[in-house]
C-alpha cells in the first residue's frame, strides 16, 4: 500500500492491470471507496496487489524491496510521478484467493455434504470459508444472510445461492439489464414464512 500526492490519474475503486513488464495485478484507489480512507485530502492512497504462492519469491522478498517494486511500477505503468510517494507499507495476505482445480466442485460438495449432516449449525461464509470465489460484497451478503438465519433459528436463505449464478457487473447498462438499477443479485428466501417475514 503506498500513499502519495493526489495528481487524480484515476477515479476508479480498482482497475486491472495487463501490462506484462509488471508483476502487479490490480490497483486499488482507497480514496474512492472512502475518503476516510486516506489521511489528508491532498493525498491517495493505493493498495497494489500482487498475486503469488507463500514462499515464492515475491512473497518472501523484503518489505522494503517490495514497497520500492511497487513504487517503480505505480511510475512505469503511469499512476504515479517521483517524487509522489509520502509512504508505505506491506500486507501479506495468505490463502486471499481460493484456488480451483479440475476436482474443486466435487470436493467442495463432499465437504458441504459432511458438514451439512454432522455440524448443522455451523456456518460457512465468505471466500474461503466457502471456498468461493466471491468479490468482496457478496461474501459480506452471505454473512449478513448468515445473521437472518441465525437469528431466525431457520434456513431462510442458502447461502451458496449468492452469486452463484451471476456476472460481477459494476455500473452502467448492463448492470441495470442484469439487475435493475445498483441491485445485486441476492438469493431468494429457502422457506415462506410470512411471520419471518422483514418489518416493512
Amino acid at each position: 500500500m503506498l500513499i502519495l500526492k493526489d495528481r487524480q490519474m484515476f477515479d476508479d475503486n480498482w482497475i486491472y492491470i495487463h501490462d506484462p513488464s509488471v508483476k502487479v495485478g490490480r490497483v486499488q484507489n482507497f480514496r474512492s471507496w472512502s475518503p476516510e480512507m486516506v489521511p489528508e485530502a491532498d493525498k491517495v492512497c493505493y493498495g497494489l496487489e500482487y498475486f503469488c504462492f507463500e514462499h515464492d519469491g515475491l512473497w518472501d522478498s523484503s518489505d522494503n524491496d517490495l514497497i520500492e517494486l511497487a513504487k517503480r511500477e505505480l511510475v512505469q505503468i503511469g499512476l504515479a510521478r517521483e517524487g509522489d510517494f509520502v509512504d508505505g507499507c506491506v500486507v501479506r495476505q495468505k490463502k486471499a484467493y481460493p484456488v480451483y482445480d479440475d476436482d474443486y466442485a466435487r470436493h467442495v460438495a463432499t465437504i458441504r455434504q459432511e458438514l451439512d449432516s454432522r455440524y448443522p449449525n455451523l456456518h460457512l461464509v465468505g471466500r474461503n470459508g466457502m471456498h468461493k470465489y466471491n468479490n468482496q460484497d457478496h461474501a459480506m451478503m452471505t454473512a449478513m444472510l448468515c445473521v437472518e438465519n441465525i437469528l431466525a433459528d431457520t434456513k431462510l436463505y442458502d447461502l451458496w445461492q449468492v452469486n452463484s449464478d451471476a456476472e460481477y457487473h459494476e455500473a452502467g447498462p448492463a448492470a441495470e439489464e442484469a439487475t435493475g438499477p445498483g441491485l445485486r443479485l441476492v438469493p431468494t428466501r429457502v422457506v415462506a414464512a410470512p411471520e419471518l417475514a422483514p418489518e416493512a
